[in-house]
């Protein structure tokens, strides 16, 4: 497998059939095979079941379900982790990433890097969301002594295995997942990308959900630094499997 889109969600089923087919599009304009991967996590609307129609006719697409809203770290690391494709692409699914992207990260990341991170020059964000973002990036950076201009862009091409160590850091921590690619690589370029407006629905990070987000950052701080320093043993966070028609799984603690 060449390619992977892994794709976390929650409560998107505005915007889930136009997303599709724009990934499809892309992925069809490349050299190679791919699939994508979307992980519901624990919609209430109809996102589910527009996956799974999606799924039964195009068998590209793989659909995880999680028996809950688990947030959207632990439902990239569940894509992450069942994803086959020697590089994976993670966006979105609220399209302000375009998908038409994708060939420019890719075209950066086969001159050697482990990750390819899009910059959102100009965001299509309201201001609470992007000073929120700035004192994320900021912040993370002063932490990690690793700076990035965008550390929570979403879109994102990792190599395989430096995607799969960042989720296994991830269920082993619980930390902020972006604090964690300090650990991985300092492999990584960062360049400028498109910004949309949000194609429908509203935004689930409100003000508040930005502010606690925000100080996880510091939550996690000391339990950050211990896995920068050195390595740990046991996993906190663990993913039980339960495969219906080989496409779903829950996550479990």
């Amino acid at each position: 497998m060449d390619y992977s889109v892994v794709t976390p969600l929650y409560n998107e089923d505005e915007t889930l059939k136009l997303l599709y087919e724009r990934i499809k599009n892309v992925l069809d304009s490349l050299p190679g095979n791919y699939e994508i991967v979307f992980i519901d996590d624990g919609s209430t609307d109809t996102s589910y079941k527009l996956l799974k129609d999606i799924a039964a006719s195009d068998k590209a697409v793989k659909v995880i379900s999680l028996e809950r809203n688990f947030g959207q770290h632990r439902a990239l690391a569940a894509g992450i982790l069942e994803a086959s494709g020697d590089y994976i692409i993670t966006i979105d699914a609220d399209l302000q990433n375009p998908p038409e992207e994708i060939p420019k990260l890719l075209r950066k990341v086969v001159e050697g890097f482990d990750i390819v991170s899009g910059y959102r020059m100009a965001r299509k964000d309201v201001f609470t969301r992007r000073f929120c973002s700035f004192l994320t990036n900021s912040v993370i950076s002063t932490i990690t002594g690793f700076r990035m201009k965008d550390y929570n862009s979403m879109l994102k091409v990792y190599k395989r295995e430096t995607a799969r160590r960042l989720a296994f850091e991830f269920m082993r921590s619980e930390c902020n997942i972006t604090m964690l690619v300090a650990k991985i690589t300092h492999n990584i370029a960062e360049i400028e990308v498109e910004h949309d407006n949000r194609h429908a629905g509203a935004t689930k990070y409100n003000f508040w959900k930005l502010i606690s987000t925000f100080l996880t950052i510091f939550r996690y701080y000391e339990t950050i630094s211990n896995i920068l320093a050195k390595e740990g043993d046991k996993p906190l966070c663990s993913i039980g499997r339960k495969i219906e028609n080989g496409q779903e799984i829950i996550i479990t603690r």
